[in-house]
């Protein structure tokens, strides 16, 4: 799968009405504006208001630039998990899996008053740097637990799987 086609797959979850932008050009923006070393929607939008028209149009926008907010009020009803299943398809295929390493982060700036913190649990292939899948440990559940989860939706064939000492459990290693 190309990474078109992966942006493609994704559901644009907004109704036809006052939509200005395609959800394939929103991505195609976010992904042009994090390689161009943006790390925020704030750095992507000041990014992407001082390029050319004719770069602009390649990417997708025939009429204005989204601004920040758009970006953010875009993102923000996505359904994460299609998003990492359709970049998951797109790069897993390519990727030798040699060895990959699970790992939990909770992500910094996440928790709010009434908001719990988001702790993510990723599968990643050390030789070419990339996360393969990852996952958020729902609320009650532990990485274990979670890792089984992750394995269940992810394809690994022929690799080392290691973690850290949370993982040295004989209930976090799933038989062939």
């Amino acid at each position: 799968m190309t990474l078109r086609e992966a942006f493609m797959s994704i559901e644009d979850p907004r109704g036809c009405f006052g939509r200005r932008y395609t959800l394939f050009s929103i991505f195609n923006m976010l992904f042009a504006g994090l390689l161009s070393g943006n790390d925020s929607l704030t750095r992507i939008s000041r990014w992407f208001r001082t390029l050319p028209n004719k770069s602009v149009e390649a990417l997708g926008f025939l009429k204005g630039r989204p601004s920040t907010a758009t970006l953010s009020n875009v993102l923000r009803r996505i359904s994460v998990k299609s998003v990492e299943q359709a970049l998951g398809c797109c790069f897993s295929d390519k990727i030798p899996q040699n060895h990959i390493a699970i790992d939990g982060k909770s992500l910094r700036g996440t928790s709010q008053d009434t908001v719990p913190l988001v702790h993510l649990l990723s599968a990643f292939v050390t030789k070419n740097q990339h996360v393969i899948n990852q996952i958020k440990v729902e609320e009650g559940e532990n990485e274990i637990t979670a890792a089984l989860r992750l394995f269940s939706e992810t394809t690994i064939e022929g690799g080392i799987i290691t973690g850290d000492a949370i993982f040295a459990q004989k209930n976090s290693v799933k038989p062939s």
